[in-house]
């Protein structure tokens, strides 16, 4: 299952903020970015939801 679909079955409320802020933002960040950003607004505990995808990759791991 693609993680567009699950992502609206588990979470419909974020996945209904998610395309708000991606067009208000004119497409300038990739949707999942926005995905993670609405998560993030409407539960913040989940932080780590917006830090995940926006480190570079650590080679040393």
């Amino acid at each position: 299952m693609k993680s567009f679909i699950l992502r609206w079955l588990l979470d419909p409320l974020t996945s209904l903020l998610a395309p708000c802020l991606w067009f208000r933002e004119r497409g300038r960040w990739p949707y999942d970015a926005a995905w993670r950003l609405a998560r993030v607004m409407h539960q913040p505990d989940k932080l780590v939801y917006r830090i995940h995808g926006h480190r570079p990759d650590d080679p040393k791991a």
